[in-house]
């Protein structure tokens, strides 16, 4: 995680942004007294940090269950008695076990209140639930990308109900949350287009990385420059400039709604004089309501009970209540602790290259390619059917060198299509002579002038349909 390559770390450490970031406005809007924001951010990341590098050492420690299990849990309640100490009674000293009785008696005292002790207990088993889940974490695109979207939509209804509940805004927190989503995102797609293409060269060179950060500063500030233009003010202002042709087409616009209304008053004189016809000698009779008979009052068998019974009641089944979403997280800790600790932990070595890395350079290579492409095919075979079924035979055969790649049998860069036929014959064993018309057809529309025709490209469709057909009876094969 933390301590394996620079990729992997920067992933996680955004993360874990997001996460003490959607996390804070919640945090703010249940507990009393609530720290500022930015201080409240502050402690949630670093606590979220300190305890997911700490599980990750643990991991690394390769220490067997139950012994794992017994360590992990007796560092997570310490540090939540920890927690509640340096919150709620630093001034007694830590040694001492009297702050302990004190807090069992706050907890134990319902009159004042939700315990703020139970709170700060629940909020650190809570992080140290997310810092268990962080360690064996997913971090393929699809699943970064999910936690973006789930991440985003729990920061806006908690920093709703922040304002509801306390009437305090954290709308800067999103241009953060946009910042370090956007750098978990983009290095995820960055990792999984590298790894498919099987490309040499690390997966994030520091000069890929400093660019990846430039783009995404760029892109969220223009965003917040552009949201602080973008106000109700200077939208009225903006409008204010067309007055001149507002007052221009009010009274063509009142002509025209005028000659509707006209055109449209026979219709609605029609419809009146049908709805009267319908209603005419009709009279509405309600039901006659029979009288209510007098309600009798009868004693209330619970008001001889004492005071005290009820109170004690509804005490108890609080604490009940208490006592088992405790135990919930608890068990909930210790099932992600035994995922952990079976899946463990090991380093991504990176592979230092000569990778050239260039701002959107391979973005733009890649679509004037496309466009130098369609051009030559222009030139060489007109506007017409013979240009349309080049590009169809262009796609066939990029459709069959992606099954290829996705069997593992990938087409090396430069590598000529000839040279490549034999490794497409390993890779769909039985179509020998289907593979060897695409690929045929494709060198004549890709390298030469010689047109394909229409019948030609029927036949190759029916080719490339039974070699794809073969790849999905694989699957199903494989499923069964």
């Amino acid at each position: 995680m933390f301590l394996s390559n620079r990729r992997i770390a920067l992933m996680h450490l955004c993360l874990i942004g997001m996460e003490a970031i959607w996390i804070t406005p919640f945090w703010l809007a249940i507990y009393t007294p609530a720290p500022a924001p930015w201080v409240a951010l502050g402690i949630l990341f670093a606590g979220l940090l300190a305890w997911s590098l700490t599980l990750e050492l643990l991991g690394r420690a390769d220490i067997r269950s139950p012994l794992y299990d017994m360590i992990a849990l007796g560092l997570m309640v310490v540090t939540s008695l920890l927690v509640v100490h340096a919150t709620l009674y630093r001034g007694w000293p830590v040694s001492e076990p009297g702050w302990l009785g004190q807090m069992v008696r706050d907890i134990a005292n319902f009159t004042g209140g939700f315990p703020p002790a139970v709170g700060l207990i629940a909020v650190s088993l809570f992080l140290w639930q997310r810092a268990t889940s962080a360690t064996s974490r997913d971090l393929s695109f699809f699943n970064v990308g999910a936690s973006f979207r789930l991440g985003l939509l729990l920061l806006i209804g908690g920093a709703a109900l922040l304002a509801y509940a306390r009437g305090k805004s954290v709308t800067s927190f999103l241009w953060l949350y946009f910042a370090l989503g956007l750098t978990a995102v983009a290095v995820a797609r960055i990792s999984e287009k590298a790894a498919e293409a099987q490309s040499v060269g690390m997966l994030l060179p520091k000069r890929r990385l400093e660019q990846l950060l430039l783009a995404v500063g760029v892109t969220v500030g223009s965003a917040w420059l552009l949201s602080s233009v973008y106000t109700p003010a200077d939208i009225r202002h903006f409008l204010r400039l067309f007055d001149p042709l507002w007052n221009l087409l009010r009274p063509l616009g009142y002509a025209i709604l005028l000659m509707i209304a006209r055109l449209l008053d026979p219709f609605f004189l029609w419809l009146d004089a049908q709805i009267a016809a319908l209603f005419r000698n009709r009279v509405l009779q309600l039901p006659q309501l029979g009288a209510v008979a007098p309600s009798t009052t009868q004693p209330n068998p619970f008001e001889k009970l004492p005071i005290w019974i009820p109170n004690l009641l509804a005490n108890g089944l609080l604490a009940i209540a208490i006592l088992i979403a405790i135990i919930t997280g608890v068990v909930l800790l210790l099932i992600y602790l035994e995922r952990v600790r079976k899946g463990g932990l090991s380093d991504e070595a990176e592979d230092e290259g000569t990778e050239r890395a260039t701002f959107g350079d391979g973005v733009l290579r890649r679509g004037l390619a496309a466009v130098q492409n369609v051009a030559s095919l222009i030139r060489r075979f007109g506007l017409g059917g013979h240009l349309l079924a080049a590009v169809s035979v262009q796609n066939i055969y990029a459709n069959l060198c992606r099954l290829a790649r996705e069997r593992g049998y990938p087409r090396r860069p430069a590598q000529p299509p000839d040279a490549y036929l034999p490794v497409l014959v390993q890779a769909f064993a039985g179509y020998e002579e289907p593979l060897a018309r695409i690929t045929a057809a494709y060198m004549r529309v890709h390298y030469g002038d010689h047109p394909v025709t229409m019948a030609e490209l029927s036949r190759l469709r029916e080719d490339y349909r039974a070699v794809r057909d073969s790849e999905w009876r694989i699957h199903e094969s494989a499923n069964q």
